[in-house]
């Protein structure tokens, strides 16, 4: 792998106003479950906004570029069904690409590492 193709996507979730969020959870769990097995996928957290608790973001770290993410792991089957039943839940779902540039506390990006 190139040291700089590493992706970082940061996925927005907007629940529908008293959506269950424990059933969203359980809807997307395998999904998470399957994905960090993947040989690209490096690590994978989830996010409850503070002050607005339905926004939910995950964020995700992969070894390959955003171009290699959308080709090849978006549209895998076991996908499919979770993103559809997450719909339900959803007023709104957007996901961002960035570059790690650099990075303190841990090593688990292809960015600069500062002490």
């Amino acid at each position: 792998m190139n040291q700089t193709e590493q992706c970082v996507i940061i996925a927005r979730f907007q629940l529908k106003p008293n959506s269950d969020k424990a059933a969203f959870f359980d809807n997307l769990k395998p999904l998470f479950d399957t994905m960090s097995k993947e040989p690209t996928f490096v690590n994978g957290i989830v996010h409850e906004n503070v002050d607005n608790p339905d926004e939910i973001v995950f964020y995700e770290i992969w070894n390959c570029s955003k171009e290699t993410w959308l080709a090849e792991e978006e549209s895998k089957a076991y996908r499919q069904g979770p993103y559809t039943k997450a719909a339900e839940f959803l007023l709104g779902r957007e996901l961002s690409f960035y570059t790690p540039m650099g990075e303190w506390g841990t090593a688990i990006t292809a960015g600069k590492h500062f002490s």
